[in-house]
This record gives structure tokens, sequence and C-alpha cells, in this order.
């Protein structure tokens, strides 16, 4: 275009030249609109996934540190940083103290099951990032416990910068359009030259002057480049991205959208992408009773069923007790954020423990007033060496509750009776094998088990209970029954995929879990 501007410019063509510079001109100023309009939009995403972090510093010795609240783009390697539940890790740090710490990493993952953190050494070389058992990641969340990590890495150095600085090394290719522009413009290049060519052999043929031959071949080549491809190609593209956007999907430069519509297969990633990202309960086993739970994410908004027709969870003692051992034995929190049009609600904690604490929601049993009503005293913290929690309640003066959940078969084994109908009765070999057949179609089904048990016991047998819980001696639970839970799909995915599919798109799932539960979210 510059060329065909100076072009007519040197033939005299002023009028020409003009019209091929505001073209131009016009092409310039929307790219470059464009692209300042999504680094804005990117910029504001930057800021809201940039909070403060707390740090620890000048640090004569640990216990003289000055504890500074400080924004995340200041921490630097060194720096001792704080962590609880909830909170954005923000560098890349080595645990120097960890206390029932967990953290999610399914972005960097793709596990939604939050990781157990320690501070213990670990052996071997080249370990995973999901294996570095001792070290937290930027951008990562979270979920329980506490601890405390020194910063080795920040910005384009930690694990996240790395996928980043990838993605800016990416090799880039040219979009089909592009393609078939550069294509169409040499050869409109070699039309040009070959139709200047032929003006200026026919002119001296005809022994015209040179400089009308000159012109003539100029304007020739000239007219023969259609200067208002690039506005129109613009403008097309400029409503694409315009469209996208409005479908929220940020897009920096035109030619994406080209690329974008001549997609043919997209991989997508499961967790937080296809699926919410959001643990939920969908199954409970309480006594005799199969439930189902309906509803997903962490508002809790949904309905019981059993056999298909609606089901009041509070009418069976069984599936009400399941439900408040899985809100009590717990330490995350349902948090409600009002905003104008709307309320957002938020999981503080592990994930898995925020579904039990939703489930119990949806039935009415609201943990903070669970709470005052069965004040804990004590806790046994879930390890992955005895693979369950418990927690211990004061029910009135003479009573203390314990309510157990973990692993369904780790549970099963402390267990002696089994509560149905409203009572406690002997659990025997058949109990078990039916247990342990519905735990393991739940686990077929992609569903994250987790056993529910209690015990009711005097106020001065805790110590002695906590003991032989955490040294496996003996003791005599009652269970009470099975929750399964899942990771739903979001609900818009279906239409989502049907419509790719209708548009000729193949759509595949790319996930590290485990291939049954793949299938079961497809």
């Amino acid at each position: 275009m510059l060329a065909a501007a100076g072009i007519s410019l040197l033939a005299g063509k002023t009028a020409d030249a003009i019209v091929i510079a505001v073209v131009i001109l016009f092409n310039t100023a929307i790219g470059f609109f464009q692209e300042y309009r999504a680094e804005e939009a990117l910029e504001s995403l930057k800021a809201q996934a940039a909070p403060e972090a707390d740090v620890l510093r000048d640090c004569p010795e640990v216990r003289d540190c000055i504890e500074l609240s400080i924004p995340t783009g200041r921490i630097v390697p060194g720096d001792i940083i704080l962590l609880d539940a909830g909170a954005r890790v923000p560098a890349d740090a080595r645990l120097i103290e960890a206390a029932n710490l967990e953290v999610e990493e399914a972005m960097l993952t793709g596990e939604s099951i939050a990781a157990a953190k320690t501070v213990a050494a670990l052996e071997g070389e080249a370990l995973g990032v999901s294996d570095r058992t001792n070290l937290v990641y930027g951008g990562t969340i979270v979920t329980n416990g506490r601890g405390r990590a020194i910063v080795y890495a920040t910005g384009a150095h930690t694990e996240m910068g790395k996928i980043a600085t990838l993605i800016q090394e990416t090799e880039k290719v040219q979009s089909p359009l592009q393609r078939q522009t550069s294509d169409l413009g040499k050869k409109l290049g070699l039309l040009a030259l070959g139709m200047a060519t032929a003006t200026i052999v026919l002119g001296l043929a005809l022994s015209l002057p040179f400089a009308e031959i000159a012109l003539f071949a100029l304007a020739g080549a000239v007219s023969s480049i259609p200067e208002g491809l690039p506005a129109v190609m613009s403008i097309t593209l400029a409503v694409g991205v315009n469209r996208m956007a409005r479908r929220k999907a940020i897009m920096r430069r035109l030619p994406a959208v080209d690329t974008l519509g001549a997609a043919t297969v997209i991989c997508s990633d499961k967790t937080g992408t296809l699926t919410t990202n959001q643990m939920t309960v969908q199954r409970l086993l309480a006594g005799d009773k199969a439930v189902a739970v309906s509803g997903a994410g962490f508002a809790p908004e949904g309905e019981f069923t059993m056999g298909g027709e609606p089901f009041d969870p509070n009418a069976a003692s069984e599936v009400r007790l399941a439900l408040c051992i899985g809100a009590l034995c717990n330490d995350a929190r349902l948090v409600r954020h009002e905003h104008d049009d709307r309320a957002d609600w938020e999981i503080r904690g592990d994930p898995t423990e925020g579904a039990l604490v939703v489930a119990a929601a949806k039935a009415g049993h609201h943990k903070e007033e669970l709470e005052e009503s069965y004040h804990r005293v004590d806790e046994l913290p879930f390890n992955s060496k005895v693979k369950f929690m418990a927690t211990f309640h004061r029910n009135g003066d003479d009573e203390v509750l314990v309510f157990v959940k973990g692993a369904p078969e780790t549970v099963l084994e402390r267990c002696t009776a089994r509560r149905v109908n409203g009572a406690a009765r002997p659990l025997d070999e058949a109990d078990r094998e039916a247990i342990l057949e519905a735990n393991h179609n739940m686990a077929s089904d992609a569903l994250r088990v987790l056993g529910l048990a209690y015990q009711a016991i005097a106020p001065a047998e805790v110590e002695r209970v906590k003991e032989d819980l955490a040294y496996g001696h003996p003791v005599e639970l009652v269970f009470v029954g099975l929750a399964g839970m899942m990771d739903p799909p979001r609900p818009e995915v279906p239409e989502a995929v049907a419509r790719a599919q209708g548009a000729g798109i193949r759509v595949m799932m790319a996930t590290g879990d485990h291939k049954v539960t793949g299938e079961a979210i497809a």
C-alpha cells in the first residue's frame, strides 16, 4: 500500500495517493484501537489477580520479623510469605512451616482436589510439579491450613511465568486469511509488473514518447492494486472482534478472528473449563436411603430426590445426620458476597469439604447455626496416614458427639454398628460388603466418596477416644453413610459442545484424570 501511494505520487496522481494514505491510516487506527482495548482489558484482569500478600522482612530471627502487607509485585526472592486458607500464593516458594496446609493447583496440574503440603525434604530427581509437595506456586489458592514459605522465584521465573514465556516465544503463524491475502498480493504484484512490462513494450513498438509510456505503465500498475481491500478486511475483522468481545472473549490481534473461524478441532482442558472447578455432592447413601442431590457449584440451591421422586432430607434421621456430620466435621466455610444484581458464593477452605457444607445448607442446615448447638471442643486433623478427620462436639453437659469423615474403607474399619431407620444396629459382614459395593459403584461413576460415622461418648472420654482414633486402636463408631461428589460440568457446556459439533468442529477433552472420570464427564 505504501509503495502504491508512492508510485501514485510520483505519477502525479495526488488524489489517488491521498486516498491510499487515508486507507492506510484507517487500517492502522482500527488495529491500534482494538489492541489498545484488548490490552486495557488484560491489564484490568491482571490488576484483579494481583492482590496484596503478607510477608515477613527484616528478620534477625524469625520471631523478630516485621510483618508487612505489600503488593505481590514487590515480593522478591528471600521474602517469607504467610499463607492462610483462602489466600492466593503470590510467588513460588519453599515451605518452612505447614499446618494441615492444602493448596488447589488446578491451574497448573488440572487436579480439582487440593494438594496436601509438607515441609519434608523430597527424594528423587526431576520431580513433576504435582510431586513437589514441599513447594507452593504463585497463582494457586490455599484451601486449608496455614504455613510459611521462603520465596525463591517471582515473575517470569515462576512456573506460571515460564508458561507465559513459552506462549510468548511460540512461533507466530499467519492466519489462513493472511496467507491468502499474501498470495493474492504476490499474484497482483506479478500482474501489475506484467501489465507495466507489456505497456512499455507496446509503447516502444508504437514509438510513443517514453514519458507517456512510463506514465501509462505506472497508472496501469496502480489501478491493478485494490486499495480498498485492506480496509474492507480490517472492518470485517473488527466486527468479528466486537462480536467476540460481547461474548466475553478478548482478542488482542484482529487476524485471530479468522484463525478461530478456521478451527476444525477444539482441545479443551477439563478442570475449570468444561467443569465448574467446584466440587458438588451428587449422591448420599444413608442407612437404606439412596438420595440424589441436584444443583451445581457453591450456591446452596438444589433438590433432594429418591427414586426420581422429591424427597425431604429432614424426614429421614440418617440423611439429616449424614448432612450434619459432613458440615460439622469440616473446616471449610461458605461465604456469600452481595452484589447489586446478584449474590455470589465462595468456599473458603478445601473444595471437597466445601461440597459437604453446601449439601447441608441445601437441606437448611447451615454450618454456623449447627456450630451454635454443637460446639467443637477438640479435633483430630486429617492426614495421609489415618485417612480421616474427627471432630468432637459438646451435646449438652453430659455428652460429646464424635463425628468422623474420611476414606470409606478406613472409616468402615472403625465401625461396629450401622444406623438404619433411626437406630443403631450391629454391623455384620453382609452390611460391610453392601457398603463397599456401593462405594465401588459411586467411584466407578467418577464420584469422590467419603464415609461418615459418629459415636456418643462422655466428656471425660474425649482424650482416650482421640488417641484410639489416632493410633488405630479399636473404637466403636456407628456408620451413617456415604457422600459421593464430583466437579460437575458447567451448565452451558452441553449446548456449547453441540453447537460446535453442529458447525463441524470436533471437541476433544484433555485431562490428567483417570479414564473413568473423563468418560463420566464426557
